[in-house]
């Protein structure tokens, strides 16, 4: 009885949508929900927008990769609980246009992301980071500009074109451009 119920159930809940572009713009409905103030064209691989998510605001065409996460309120404000035992700290996070955010970093309460930038893998951003900057490191530093990053990307032989091609194409030719058999996929 127990075994034909759950199949019913199952049969009738809906699938989960098999692309990532699906699945992505799904988050984002939900994150908007949510109260997160996202703008168009952005890839988020992010659910993680702490307690206060309307007090994240995300420009258009912004990439934000898996495991970052927001933290919209710092708990240091613990501190203070003998004398202000109901004081919470907030701040409000912005992220311009045209930026990346890496994987797994940290965005901390106030933080300003400017337009055109990148924030490297693992980096822990406060304060404000100036638009068109390479920041990376715990804490977050400038460690060059945006234009020179996209030129060496530009220019390297790494650099493919295989963003809208069918996943088995791009496997393919991601493979034969590094010399690596289809059996060496495994």
């Amino acid at each position: 009885m127990l075994t034909r119920l759950f199949r019913r159930r199952r049969a009738a809940a809906p699938s989960p949508p098999s692309d990532w572009k699906a699945r992505n713009q799904a988050l984002i409905a939900r994150l908007r929900r949510q109260g997160v103030a996202i703008g168009t064209g952005c890839v988020i691989l992010t659910d993680q927008f702490s307690t206060e998510p309307c007090l994240v605001e995300i420009g258009d065409r912004v990439a934000i990769a898996g495991g970052t996460m927001f933290l919209t309120h710092d708990g240091a404000a613990w501190l203070l609980r003998r004398t202000r035992p109901e004081a919470q700290h907030f701040g409000r996070i912005t992220v311009g246009s045209d930026t990346f955010i890496g994987q797994n970093c940290i965005i901390l309460p106030g933080a300003r992301i400017g337009s055109h930038c990148v924030v490297g893998a693992g980096a822990v951003v406060r304060g404000m980071v100036a638009d068109g900057m390479v920041v990376m490191g715990n804490p977050a530093r400038v460690v060059g500009r945006t234009s020179l990053l996209v030129a060496m990307m530009d220019a390297s032989p790494d650099t493919l074109d295989t963003y809208s091609l069918p996943e088995p194409e791009r496997q393919r030719q991601i493979r034969q451009h590094f010399g690596r058999r289809e059996s060496e996929a495994a």
